[in-house]
């Protein structure tokens, strides 16, 4: 009766932390309930937005919305964008844009958009220490990558490289985080393989001292 009565006391004790932890989910955000218009001339300052899920929230910074934006690939919805090109634009918008997390988040990707006629290598990275380099065509050859990363941090930023060029135009959409990458995901950057490498070594060295 005793063994009964604990088994029945641990089960009642696991159903209530499982009732109270916060579960993992998959977890989107778009910009389909803003409207904004399709210049970046038209559109004012940059938007601080704040978005509410069941992961908690979650900021963008940096840039506004577009919708229907001109010559930009395969995407004519609402998207999220900052541009520098001399002074035409408002100076409030930034490289990098920035995205903010209420919580450490596990895994997280977006689709980047190159604004620019140009090829653009671009930086994705979160304040773990977690990096992303990539490139994207000009913005009428598809010129579009949907890029991420195992994040555990709590912000990501994606900036056009380098930071103090004065010439950038590009937009994100689809953020999604806490859920499964896509099937391809990026390299490691070669800083991080040089760290494995040394860390390589390191293993030889003391190898050999044994």
């Amino acid at each position: 009766m005793k063994k009964r009565l604990l088994a029945l006391s641990l089960f009642a004790a696991a159903a209530s932390f499982l009732g109270t932890a916060r579960p993992a989910s998959a977890t989107v955000v778009d910009f389909e309930s803003i409207v904004g218009p399709s210049f970046y001339v038209l559109a004012g300052p940059a938007q601080h937005l704040v978005f509410n899920t069941v992961d908690g929230q979650v900021t963008v910074d940096g840039g506004v919305v577009l919708t229907n934006a001109f010559a930009l690939p395969a995407d004519q919805t609402s998207v999220y964008g900052t541009a520098r090109v001399g002074d035409a634009v408002d100076p409030s918008y930034t490289n990098p844009l920035t995205i903010t997390f209420e919580h450490p988040i596990t895994n997280f990707y977006l689709d980047v958009l190159n604004g620019l006629n140009t090829n653009v290598t671009y930086e994705m990275s979160d304040n773990a220490a977690n990096v992303a380099d990539f490139t994207l065509a000009p913005n009428l050859s598809s010129g579009q990558k949907t890029i991420g990363f195992a994040a555990s941090g709590t912000q990501v930023q994606i900036f056009a490289t380098p930071k103090d060029v004065q010439t950038w135009d590009f937009l994100i959409d689809n953020i999604h985080f806490n859920e499964a990458l896509p099937a391809t995901t990026p390299e490691p950057t070669p800083l991080v393989l040089m760290g494995f490498g040394l860390l390589g070594v390191a293993g030889i060295v003391r190898a050999g001292r044994k």
